[in-house]
């Protein structure tokens, strides 16, 4: 069983974590976050994906970055800060990042950060700033 965790950011106000399992829209992007079920002491995946509303597209020119700025104790990542060049995934259509991790120790972690980019529709590019967190579940 996958756990999905949806995180979204409202033009004015700030980003705001949704419910688990929820998937949540915004005027211009969708963002999700995938984290499923982790093992201890072995390397697990979280997916932070990225896909712009109709009419919008990624922006390819625009200095993307994912910086972490809270794992948990009994938690290492591979890093602590991506770019576009570090994406797993970076097309017009949808963006996406991969968070490598290994969890020491059981039970529920939640690692967050911040993540800046940009959309545009045929007449705009919209630089954005939206918060990422997500929970791990460590067996």
């Amino acid at each position: 069983m996958r756990k999905l965790v949806a995180v979204v950011a409202f033009m004015a106000a700030p980003a705001m974590a949704q419910q688990q399992g929820e998937r949540a829209t915004m005027a211009s992007y969708v963002l999700k976050v995938e984290a499923p079920p982790a093992k201890k002491g072995q390397k697990s995946v979280a997916k932070v994906k990225l896909t712009p509303a109709a009419g919008y597209h990624m922006n390819k020119e625009y200095p993307t970055s994912l910086v972490l700025s809270s794992v948990p104790s009994g938690v290492m990542v591979d890093k602590m800060k991506w770019t576009m060049k570090d994406a797993a995934k970076w097309e017009e259509a949808e963006g996406e990042f991969d968070i490598a991790y290994t969890a020491s120790e059981a039970g529920k972690k939640t690692v967050s950060g911040e993540i800046k980019f940009a959309v545009c529709s045929a007449t705009t590019c919209d630089p954005k700033k939206s918060n990422v967190s997500f929970e791990i579940d460590v067996k």
